[in-house]
């Protein structure tokens, strides 16, 4: 089975809407999405004390990424509402690549009751029409792409725009993430063999398996949270993911029953910008984890810059989940489960069902 990875007539069979021919233009997206960024002129903000990113799911990634790389605080909202700190003296971001979610129009609606600085960012939807009848700065992104897939759009059109304006810092040398990402692509595209290609090496080592996937606080956490969200949703597979040193202090323990969970695989994230103090957390468990019987990889980081690590990662990511996925002999792009849940959420609004959210 794990050979397949190697024959293009297995990865069409299954990848029937070619998620893997959107991931390898990710590098072209990105340069684009820099582009949108660079063009949009800034609103004005005066006296902005915090920031308040309302979004869900793979738009939500772009709040985890200005989260960062901020110089102010930074909140990613993923509710309903706000909460009762949003005042005049934040910059809420409303994201939402279709523009129709649910969540976040409601969070938007409550911050222009509290006069709070807005900016939104869609592709268009309900989204883009709210920004354009009450005179809102708003920012377009192409919309033929996933949700999830559209990580590039969403964040770097967004982290560029902020970073005219000072609110976020560290992400020097933007104009040479492009080509950085190129070079990921070329080690994990398919037709890179599986003893040539990280991220189909990685995905056989998945297979069947419960990945664990650890970062840091404040660093790799963001890619943690990536990698489970795309194993969900592209493999369609379980997947967990927790951040040091916060792990040390509850998630170890669960070693002593780890006959629970047989399958498990821990990934260990790795890049230059780790604490001293985290490194060494992180080689502790290692040790506790190969006295425990677990087993355990750690993913290293490529990129010269932060930023570009952290993509780097990413998009690796992004491959090992599309390659799971055929190998779980599933198509990565529709997410069945998510629209099912949609639509009975929609007829329980209109008082058919009662499901009790």
């Amino acid at each position: 089975m794990v050979r397949k990875l190697d024959d293009s007539s297995f990865d069409k069979r299954y990848d029937c809407r070619q998620m893997l021919a959107v991931l390898s233009r990710f590098s072209e997206q990105c340069r684009k999405a820099l582009a949108i960024g660079a063009a949009f002129e800034p609103p004005q903000i005066d006296e902005i004390d915090k920031i308040v990113i309302c979004a869900m799911g793979g738009s939500a990634l772009a709040g985890d990424i200005v989260k960062r790389f901020a110089t102010v605080p930074v909140f990613v909202h993923r509710n309903y509402g706000l909460p009762s700190f949003v005042d005049e003296m934040t910059l809420l971001i409303a994201v939402s690549y279709s523009g129709n979610t649910a969540e976040t129009l409601s969070a938007l609606n409550a911050g222009l009751k509290r006069r709070a600085t807005v900016l939104c960012l869609s592709s268009g939807g309900v989204l883009k029409e709210i920004a354009q009848r009450e005179s809102i700065p708003y920012l377009q992104i192409p919309a033929e792409y996933q949700p999830r897939a559209a990580v590039g759009y969403l964040s770097l059109s967004l982290i560029n725009l902020l970073s005219q304006i000072g609110l976020v810092a560290g992400v020097d040398r933007l104009d040479c993430l492009p080509d950085e990402l190129k070079q990921t692509a070329a080690h994990c595209n398919p037709a890179r063999d599986i003893a040539e290609n990280p991220a189909k090496e990685l995905a056989a080592k998945l297979a069947g398996k419960i990945p664990s996937i650890y970062g840091t606080q404040d660093n790799t956490e963001v890619v943690a949270l990536r990698w489970k969200a795309q194993i969900n949703e592209n493999a369609k597979q379980p997947a967990f993911w927790n951040v040091f040193p916060e792990l040390n202090h509850n998630e170890i323990e669960g070693l002593l029953k780890s006959d629970l969970l047989p399958n498990q695989e821990i990934l260990l994230l790795r890049n230059d910008y780790d604490r001293t103090e985290n490194i060494a957390r992180i080689e502790i468990i290692k040790a506790l984890f190969t006295n425990y019987g677990r087993s355990c990889t750690e993913i290293n980081a490529s990129g010269e810059t932060e930023i570009g690590q952290i993509f780097s990662q990413i998009y690796l990511g992004d491959y090992v989940s599309v390659y799971l996925a055929l190998l779980n002999e599933v198509d990565p792009t529709p997410v069945p489960l998510i629209e099912e849940f949609k639509q009975l959420l929609a007829e329980d609004k209109q008082g058919s069902r009662h499901l009790g959210f």
